[in-house]
């Protein structure tokens, strides 16, 4: 799993690897850090409830977490 942030912003964005080689991006359901998942998953993703994010399927995940890592700052993972 790696964690996120922004700085100046609460909350943080949790990736995690699933066995089937896609990606699991969760984190809060509402303010600024949402709106940076949701512009970096709309694309590639799509929003799964039981994961409380977005499943980025495998041939798409280098470049989600590409994404993610010129948007925020990992500090986990």
């Amino acid at each position: 799993m790696s964690i996120f942030v922004v700085s100046g912003m609460d909350g943080q964005i949790k990736t995690t690897q699933l066995p089937s080689g896609d990606m699991a991006v969760s984190g809060p359901t509402a303010g600024p850090l949402e709106q940076i998942m949701f512009d970096i998953c709309r694309w590639d993703g799509r929003r799964n409830p039981s994961y409380g994010g977005w499943i980025i399927p495998s041939q798409y995940t280098s470049r989600a977490y590409n994404k993610l890592l010129s948007r925020c700052t990992k500090i986990a993972g």
